[in-house]
């Protein structure tokens, strides 16, 4: 019987199909979530669609300084310190917590100022109200969110990637019938609109929080210290983390501004951007779950010291991503306007057949955008996980300021372009960044930045 070399496609994918099945059941959430919201008109379909990318502004930062733990556990993880990696798991979950709290106690002002955002981008009244009150529900259930998502994390950090799949095959199905519940009233529940799609979401993490929880079991030898609460470990967490989190921040904030400039092209153009965002999803999650075990493994292969392992570990996940990235992306070229026509719904036959036509020439950039996309992921995920985060940080927002956003603006203001155009000259920016990264890892410094301190006291 043959054994797989360290590293193989076949140690990736043993890793990866858990998280695969956690981001496609997301993706499935999301599409159920846009479909619900579409039956509320385009109004309702654009505010949210604003309203969750000024959520994912908020979230980013922690989401991204949380994300910080990855290569800290499993590079500690192998090289031998369990205790060490279960104490910066464990300071991660601390970290969300308050900045979950200062997010609730700011819900209130957030939805405020992203009506007022929304109503400054061009949004007519009804749906900058929209985009204020999702927005706000959102921040009000920011805490299980970041909560669900620091333990999901450090349990994929360690590897065991079946624990966050069986807490999302059983919370996404609740996100559904909850947001039945309350969008449209279901079994006797207040019917809330565009609200009530917030309220089931945040109603969901809360029940996948408690679920994560108790399957979640701390290995019997890391002693009890391991949780107390040391600022020392809290800096290196926020010291690695604070790369990520900034790059994610900036990124989201390019892509708002990029959402500001699409929303002043008109209502239609806002639902269709936010509906193909959500058709890209079935390709792209996937492909963030194959980088995603490959970093745990390239992890903790320089825990070890083992960097040949490492970068076997890389050619492996490439040579899954980009043949899946590739077929995705001739899927959308085939049917993608049909798929996201399924979305659209308008009293004015006019106004949706004007939605579809959009949406043909927008997929068609979309299948553009795909493989250039897999570049990104691929090489990023890696380079953090071997600890060159900082240089990932510095690139990642050089390529979203200098070249989406400003291309981006010039499409619009200066030639008169439309969705399409925007989603093009943003392939553009992702091939650049994913042919930089590619040439940074193949440069070798990267093995130069392990984060293990192999003399660390437990």
């Amino acid at each position: 019987m043959s054994v797989s070399l360290p590293g193989s496609r076949t140690e990736v994918l043993r890793l990866a199909w858990p998280i695969a099945i956690s981001m496609m059941s997301f993706t499935l959430k999301g599409t159920v979530d846009t479909w619900m919201v579409g039956r509320l008109g385009l109004m309702a379909l654009a505010g949210v669609g604003f309203g969750g990318v000024l959520a994912w502004n908020f979230i980013t930062l922690p989401w991204g300084v949380l994300r910080g733990q990855r290569p800290l556990v499993s590079q500690y993880v192998g090289a031998g310190q369990s205790a060490a990696a279960f104490s910066f798991g464990a300071h991660a979950f601390y970290l969300a917590g308050a900045v979950g709290l200062l997010l609730l106690l700011s819900a209130g002002a957030i939805g405020d100022l992203g009506a007022s955002l929304a109503a400054y981008a061009g949004l007519d009244e009804t749906t900058s109200a929209f985009c204020g009150l999702y927005l706000r529900g959102r921040m009000q259930f920011a805490l299980p969110t970041l909560l669900l998502f620091a333990v999901a994390e450090y349990q994929r950090s360690l590897g065991r990637t079946r624990v966050p799949m069986a807490v999302d095959l059983l919370v996404h199905p609740l996100n559904v019938l909850f947001n039945a519940m309350f969008i449209f009233g279901w079994l006797g529940m207040p019917e809330l609109g565009v609200y009530g799609a917030a309220l089931g979401t945040g109603l969901a993490d809360i029940c996948g929080l408690v679920i994560i929880l108790l399957l979640t079991r701390a290995d019997r030898k890391v002693p009890g210290s391991a949780l107390r609460l040391r600022w020392d470990r809290m800096k290196e967490v926020l010291k690695v983390g604070a790369s990520g989190g900034v790059q994610f921040s900036l990124e989201t904030m390019a892509f708002a501004s990029i959402t500001f400039v699409i929303a002043g092209l008109g209502t239609v153009a806002m639902a269709v951007h936010q509906v193909s965002m959500n058709v890209m999803f079935l390709s792209l999650l996937p492909a963030v779950a194959i980088g995603d075990a490959g970093a745990v493994l390239i992890g903790r292969f320089v825990g070890e010291k083992r960097f040949d392992e490492a970068a076997r570990t890389l050619r492996s996940v490439l040579q899954i991503i980009m043949p899946f990235m590739g077929a995705m992306g001739l899927l959308f070229l085939l049917w993608g306007d049909d798929v996201v026509g399924l979305f659209l719904e308008a009293k004015d036959p006019q106004r949706r057949a004007e939605g579809v036509e959009l949406a043909a020439r927008v997929m068609i950039a979309v299948a553009v955008f795909q493989l250039a996309d897999s570049l990104q992921i691929a090489f990023r995920f890696a380079m953090r996980a071997a600890g060159d985060h900082v240089w990932v940080t510095v690139v990642g927002v050089l390529c979203a300021w200098v070249l989406s956003v400003p291309l981006a603006a010039a499409v619009v203001y200066g030639f008169d372009g439309d969705l399409a155009d925007v989603w093009l000259v943003w392939s553009i920016e992702s091939w650049i960044g994913g042919l930089i990264f590619a040439w940074r890892w193949r440069s070798g410094r990267w093995r130069s930045h392990r984060l293990v301190k192999d003399e660390a006291p437990v």
